[in-house]
């Protein structure tokens, strides 16, 4: 199956996922190579959302680009790592939770930029919840955790989200505010 026929099962899956539909976890492409697609579709979110905001206030340089690229990285690295904790300590595939995880974080970004000049900055924050609620049900219906673990899930998920967010502020704003 090519990307973009993965990608429309993925958005059709998460649409079941989301409405609590039986079978959705189904329409995922729950293998290492569905994985890399869905990798690939957040990377390609994110030059899109780099290449928008370009056209819309001018380009910010290399650095800058390179600098999102490795932010964006991080977050969707920190995701993956509590997925391969949870799973591991329940003993449930990891690669299974971490692609409808990776497609769900390419969904949420997109859909930030717009929602962000709709709504101001701090619809970024409203995203977070989005994002806990999507991870609660991979973890419910992909995972087959319990509710309390579930919960438990997208809650270490989203702190462990801000932490990054919070601590590539502090790199990158050279700690002024701090203190």
């Amino acid at each position: 199956m090519n990307a973009f026929g993965e990608l429309w099962r993925a958005i059709v899956g998460w649409l079941d996922l989301l409405t609590a539909r039986p079978g959705a976890a189904e329409k995922f492409n729950l293998t290492g190579l569905g994985l890399v697609n869905a990798t690939g579709c957040f990377f390609a979110v994110v030059l899109a959302l780099i290449l928008i905001e370009s056209s819309l206030s001018g380009f910010p340089g290399w650095a800058t680009v390179v600098l999102s690229l490795v932010a964006n990285a991080l977050q969707l690295g920190v995701v993956w790592v509590v997925i391969l904790v949870t799973a591991r300590v329940f003993r449930k595939p990891a690669v299974a939770m971490a692609v409808p995880a990776t497609y769900a974080m390419a969904f949420v970004l997109g859909a930030s930029l717009p929602l962000a000049y709709l709504g101001g900055s701090n619809i970024l924050t409203a995203t977070l919840g989005v994002i806990g609620f999507m991870l609660f049900r991979v973890a419910r219906e992909v995972g087959k955790l319990r509710l309390g673990i579930s919960v438990a899930f997208a809650i270490l998920s989203i702190a462990a989200l801000v932490a990054v967010r919070v601590g590539l502020y502090m790199l990158t704003s050279g700690l002024n505010g701090v203190g």
